[in-house]
């Protein structure tokens, strides 16, 4: 990953001539500056500056590279003097705030360069001798600003040569600290300094090298996790030299700007890794043209990603790397890292994504069945009642399904981004934990009683389960020909119910055994019978007999007789129906059950909340 990131970024510094102070200034934590305050310092001679005032000027994106800007993760103070006013409740704690970072950076700084940089040592006499005045008139400009201008208004100094008012980064003296300042983050650590004399993982030179990943490859918050149990030897895990460090920083910049993503509260990045002849100039040009044009909102295998979409016909020249992280200050927790993704296996989850909104049931003419008259739309682009449904991207189903709960709402944590993470690391993912968590949150509902929201979410199971077995992701029982036995007294049925037959014939990879469909077929029994209850009583009692769908095998061969005996008592009965559950429960236990208590229930479910679809059969 390290390697793919450091050679787009020495691409990009290399093409766009990026300088070290272009690179260490981070103008992306600028991007809604609109003002800037500027303390004005006057040169008197090579020895002496005074205070000249205070000015307020307009910020835009020409000046960033002017300023000398980079924060610390730490948040005390920055790399330079130059700092956002960070807002307060009031205008005077907002200037306190900022004139504490300035005499911690000067009380961190002025010994260790004084002797250096003379200009550093002159300028913190004058700041002390004028303190008050200098914030006071600080405040009074800030205080002019209107409450938009003051959100990220920036605070920085300038030195005045004749008429010429210099800015930081015009200054040669403070390029040079802030150059020795901005490493100082990545090898000052838990009160230590973890650097030294080494050969970089990188480039091979020998030269000072620190651990300056712009991810967190590992810690050191533990002694026992450091290198040689030292915390002052960590560099020695990863030893990375300063010019490979800009390498890096050019291209985590690059991946922020243009291949990061939103994902339900955290971040992914698309890395690109060139395999053959390094980094291809058409990718880069495409993907800024895109990212430009583009509207990236949250999710995995949305519509509008189509970087992905030009990425996976890249196949010849690239593969990906897939990077989820957690943000955490000025740096990224990793939380699932997958490596050497083709852009033919992106193809295929974009094409079998999609393909399954072709089956029949995710069309609208049977969502409105299921779902009511106010669905509109095929299944991943549909509404309701005017609104767009919510999740309907691949990430967005998973998070369904695989979440922990602040109150009533759902969070999408590491167990959805790892089940993302086996999707595309095409990895085999247990289909009993995979069928856990689907039927676990359809239960949920269903204990609530929102039965409305107990068919979009056995809907959109479904729709992933199909997805993934097509993708051969989940282990699924097929039972090869000749050993599977088949009860023929029968064969009329599948006459008379064409419509079931069909069903199971687009989910074969799904209802493959004769356990799943007997199941399957119960619950859709089940459905005409509190059909039939909710228009003739206004309530569906029978409801309560369902376990809180907590079934096993036992429980759904009880419960037939009861569902076919209730049903008589209002006079119905679906023959159709009723023999074809017959036909595949003796299969079942002719050819042994192949399915858990979890699958059971989730079976059913899906009969029950899908069931009205199937309402055509003969009713005597």
């Amino acid at each position: 990953m390290l390697k793919a990131i450091k050679e787009l970024g020495q691409y990009m510094r290399e093409n766009e001539d990026l300088n070290e102070i272009q690179v260490l200034t981070e103008s992306s934590k600028l991007a809604n500056t609109k003002k800037m305050i500027c303390v004005v310092f006057r040169k008197e001679n090579d020895s002496d500056i005074i205070f000249d005032g205070v000015h307020i000027e307009t910020f835009g994106e020409e000046k960033t590279p002017k300023i000398l800007y980079k924060l610390f993760r730490h948040g005390r103070y920055n790399a330079f003097l130059t700092s956002v006013i960070t807002t307060r409740k009031t205008d005077e704690e907002a200037i306190k705030n900022t004139r504490k970072k300035w005499k911690l950076w000067f009380k961190q700084y002025s010994e260790k360069f004084k002797n250096k940089y003379s200009l550093i040592e002159i300028l913190k006499l004058k700041i002390e001798e004028k303190e008050e005045e200098i914030f006071d008139k600080i405040l009074e400009r800030y205080r002019d600003l209107n409450k938009d201008e003051k959100r990220n208004c920036l605070l920085t100094i300038k030195i005045k040569e004749d008429t010429i008012e210099k800015y930081p980064a015009e200054i040669s003296e403070f390029i040079e600290i802030f150059k020795n300042t901005s490493s100082e983050d990545l090898y000052s650590k838990h009160g230590v300094i973890a650097k030294g004399d080494g050969t970089c993982a990188f480039c091979g030179r020998k030269s000072e090298v620190m651990p300056a990943s712009p991810f967190a490859i590992f810690t050191v918050d533990k002694v026992g996790f450091a290198y040689e149990f030292d915390r002052q030897n960590s560099w020695k895990q990863l030893p990375i030299c300063f010019n490979c460090y800009l390498d890096l920083e050019a291209g985590k910049r690059f991946l922020e700007k243009q291949l990061s993503f939103t994902l339900y509260g955290y971040r992914y990045f698309v890395i690109p890794d060139f395999v053959f002849k390094g980094v291809s100039e058409e990718v880069i040009t495409e993907i800024e043209l895109r990212r430009k044009n583009g509207d990236y909102r949250d999710g995995l295998l949305n519509a509008e990603e189509d970087i992905l979409e030009m990425i996976k016909e890249r196949e010849d020249i690239l593969n990906l790397i897939f990077v989820f992280c957690k943000p955490k200050q000025q740096f990224f927790d990793i939380i699932r890292y997958v490596e050497e993704v083709p852009p033919s296996w992106i193809k295929s989850i974009y094409d079998t994504f999609r393909s399954i909104t072709q089956k029949k049931l995710f069309k609208q003419e049977l969502l409105k069945i299921i779902l009511g008259e106010k669905w509109s739309g095929y299944f991943l682009k549909g509404n309701w009642n005017g609104k767009n449904i919510p999740n309907l991207n691949l990430a967005g189903m998973v998070g369904e399904f695989f979440y922990h709960r602040e109150g009533d709402r759902k969070v999408f944590d590491k167990s959805s981004l790892n089940i993302l993470g086996d999707i595309l690391e095409a990895k085999q993912i247990d289909k009993e934990y995979f069928i856990k968590y689907l039927i676990e949150a359809i239960r949920e509902e269903h204990r609530r009683g929102n039965e409305w929201r107990e068919k979009l979410l056995s809907l959109k199971s479904l729709y992933l389960f199909d997805f993934l077995l097509y993708l051969n992701l989940i282990y699924s029982c097929h039972f090869e020909v000749g050993k599977f036995k088949e009860v023929k007294f029968m064969e009329k049925t599948k006459e008379k119910h064409e419509n079931v037959k069909e069903f199971f014939n687009e989910f074969s990879n799904a209802f493959d055994t004769p356990d799943k469909k007997a199941v399957f077929l119960e619950g859709v029994l089940t459905n005409f019978l509190l059909g039939i209850q909710y228009a003739q009583r206004g309530s569906t009692p029978f409801r309560k007999k369902l376990h809180g769908l907590k079934l096993d095998k036992r429980k759904v061969k009880k419960l037939l007789p009861e569902i076919i005996e209730k049903l008589r008592a209002y006079d119905a009965a679906y023959s159709d129906i009723e023999e074809l559950i017959s036909k595949y429960f003796i299969e079942a236990d002719e050819n042994g059950w192949t399915i858990s208590d979890d699958e059971i229930s989730y079976y059913f479910a899906l009969g029950l909340n899908l069931g009205k679809i199937f309402k055509g059969g003969d009713k005597k």
